[in-house]
């Protein structure tokens, strides 16, 4: 049961609480600042939008799809829908039309907001008796003609009638009941059909709240959007920068470098499979300066390397500091500075950093902040901090103070003490309250006393830091009964230059292999250096032999390395792992079932001698 004693008793009341703290501050803005919307501006829209709302019909309860790429009113209207009492169904524009329309048609919606009319005129020709049933479409993109649909409104005529209405008393008194559901969130569909998770209002507001104590946000600062808004752990950190007065900036992910550049950010929050570009682009700006540079780097690197281990060792030496001190200022400092000022702070989640990559951040002084939660959680359960993750690195820090964290027996259900590997349970407020119309995976999901079975393996150390190592359901066992956690050893291998996306395959099977895609200028450069002709990489034996043997000295640097855990053969793909092509999901997780139905046939050929 809800007990009323946090800062924030609803997400309406965090709105009007931060929106009035900073009213002439700017809350949102777009790429090219062309639209900027002030926090008290913020705040009159979001309670004119809920009027507008109710006058066209909606009602408590009411589910509300809303399918948009992220723009600067996308949180305006979200919270008009859920503080009329409304459940908000978000997912991406930029998903599949048929993805969306299964979140259309499952999640029995009253009305729908979008900014693609591709959605609209597909709705129509696929499903016109629901679409024409719709209380309201609300369309935020260029006006348009919609042939044969009656009920399309246009954001911007709505927004003409506010600035009609400026001398007019907004009503700003408005109460949520915090236990209602605010949102339903589709789950990316990783491994099985998207589920709806349904979410309580104070789910967020209590996550938003708990993650002010994990990260000093400083008032002011910018803060560049990157996960799309439908992500519950990416609206969490939108929110947690709106709550503490951010300028918040959106803009495409096909702008991101440039706005990054242009922007200087002072927080990003990336999925690990961005860190990794942003990786390849400061190795770019190495390679750029020329070969005795490279050189320098390498040999700078290695040196890194030692003095992390010293000072993770806890030896605190002069003649330590200052040697690191004077690398960075003539190695890393020119570097990180192409995309980054020194104070950027980059929040990680969505899946767990591989170690090299924490290493290397770390050692190039790019601070990060890892965390950890699902769909599920409302985005986000445990986090470190800036220091703990120094001191606990590679962990993704530990509960937020009104949530357990368990670690059980996946066939007992038995807790399991400190460093044990298990599943991983989590309790509290921000658990979901089940997915909608789907009480079979729900009774699967949510097990004795609320706790979510998360489906992710990991322990707890003594210090109560959260380890997560892979999915459970990613466990391949192979012919011989090999139990193999194949997300471990794909991080390890995803440190090479010479990779851009891989996954490793070999359930039922007696050895393993992989499925990679290149990085095209390292294959070519590896060529040329070896006097050998360039070809197709499958076909080139030499390239595939050294690359083999290259990634499996990468997997033997894993903890409790196994001699069974290498590859014996790889397939290189010429199409990468997108979200356009239904390989990645929103949050850039790689879609395992999907990869791996794809492209059967290739996986079979591996294993035929």
């Amino acid at each position: 049961m809800y007990q009323n004693n946090y800062k924030y008793k609803s997400l309406f009341d965090l709105w009007k609480k931060t929106c009035g703290k900073y009213q002439d501050s700017i809350a949102f803005t777009d790429n090219t600042n062309s639209i900027e919307i002030t926090y008290k501006q913020a705040f009159n829209e979001l309670c004119f939008l809920t009027e507008k709302l109710s006058k066209l019909g909606l009602k408590k309860a009411d589910n509300v799809c809303l399918f948009a790429a992220n723009f600067p009113r996308w949180l305006i209207i979200e919270q008009a829908i859920i503080t009329l009492g409304g459940v908000c169904v978000s997912k991406t524009s930029e998903i599949s039309i048929k993805e969306l329309n299964f979140v259309f048609e499952n999640s029995d919606c009253s009305a729908l907001i979008t900014d693609s009319s591709e959605v609209i005129d597909y709705f129509f020709d696929n499903n016109s008796k629901n679409v024409n049933n719709l209380k309201f479409i609300i369309y935020t993109g260029e006006n348009k003609n919609f042939k044969n649909i009656k009920n399309v409104i246009f954001l911007s005529d709505i927004l003409c009638e506010l600035d009609s209405e400026k001398e007019k008393n907004l009503i700003t008194d408005w109460k949520e009941n915090p236990e209602d559901i605010a949102y339903i969130n589709y789950t990316s569909g990783t491994s099985a059909s998207p589920k709806g998770a349904m979410l309580p209002n104070i789910g967020m507001s209590y996550v938003v709240e708990e993650l002010q104590k994990f990260n000093k946000i400083k008032t002011g600062k910018k803060f560049i959007v990157t996960f799309p808004l439908s992500s519950a752990g990416g609206k969490s950190f939108v929110l947690l920068c709106f709550s503490e007065g951010c300028r918040i900036i959106y803009t495409k992910y096909k702008d991101f470098y440039n706005v990054i550049d242009r922007e200087k950010p002072d927080y990003l929050h990336c999925a690990p499979k961005i860190m990794q570009t942003i990786h390849s682009k400061l190795m770019e700006e190495v390679n750029k300066k020329g070969l005795i540079f490279s050189k320098l780097y390498q040999i700078a690197f290695f040196i890194s390397q030692i003095i992390l281990k010293f000072e993770r060792n806890k030896t605190n030496l002069f003649l330590i500091k200052k040697l690191k001190q004077i690398i960075d200022k003539h190695i890393y400092k020119p570097i990180r500075n192409k995309l980054f000022k020194d104070e950027i702070i980059i929040f990680v989640g969505s899946a767990h950093l591989a170690k090299p990559l924490e290493d290397y951040y770390d050692i190039i002084s790019i601070p990060l902040i890892q965390h950890y939660g699902l769909t599920e959680t409302t985005g986000l359960a445990v986090s470190n901090t800036l220091e703990s993750q120094k001191e606990h690195y590679y962990t993704v820090g530990v509960a937020f103070e009104g949530t357990t964290i368990k670690i059980i027996n996946p066939e007992t259900h038995k807790e399991l003490k400190p460093n044990e590997i298990g599943l991983i349970t989590l309790g509290g407020i921000e658990i979901m309250k089940g997915y909608y119309k789907n009480p079979e995976a729900t009774s699967k999901a949510l097990l004795e006393n609320n706790f979510l079975n998360t489906g992710d393996l990991g322990y707890v150390d003594k210090d109560g830091y959260l380890m997560v190592l892979s999915r459970y359901d990613d466990v391949i066992v192979m012919s011989n009964g090999y139990n193999v956690f194949t997300p471990l050893l794909e991080n390890e291998a995803k440190d090479s230059e010479y990779i851009k996306q891989l996954i490793i395959v070999g359930h039922g099977k007696p050895y393993l292999a992989a499925l990679a895609v290149l990085e095209e200028k390292q294959y070519s450069d590896w060529c040329e250096k070896n006097h050998i002709n360039k070809s197709e990489p499958n076909n080139n034996e030499a390239f595939k032999q050294f690359i083999i043997e290259h990634l499996n000295e990468k997997i033997r640097r894993k903890n409790d390395f196994r001699y069974f855990e290498k590859l014996k053969k790889i397939y290189f793909l010429k199409e990468e792992f997108t979200v356009d092509n239904g390989l990645l999901t929103t949050t850039l997780k790689t879609k395992y079932k999907a990869v791996c139905k794809k492209y059967e046939k290739e996986i079979e050929n591996l294993y035929k001698e």
